[in-house]
């Protein structure tokens, strides 16, 4: 038997704020801004919903992405 490693996925936590109509998704990085930089520019797609980068905690060492829960975003591919 063999496994294979999946290519482009993170492990998150997702979490829904009704209070402030959004979504999150928090990543654990614990090689603080070297993990965020890669990874700050992307667009993560999770249950074939859209998030971006909002900010990431250096105390905490976690990074977040978010989503409206009522709106699409906007989004355009770069070639």
């Amino acid at each position: 038997m063999k496994a294979t490693i999946a290519k482009n996925e993170v492990e998150v936590i997702h979490s829904i704020r009704p209070d402030v109509n959004r979504e999150f998704l928090t990543i654990d990085v614990p090689n603080g801004w070297d993990d965020v930089k890669a990874i700050c520019k992307k667009v993560l797609v999770y249950d074939g919903k859209r998030f971006t980068f909002t900010g990431w905690n250096s105390d905490t060492l976690k990074c977040y992405f978010a989503k409206p829960i009522s709106s699409n975003l906007n989004i355009a591919t770069i070639l």
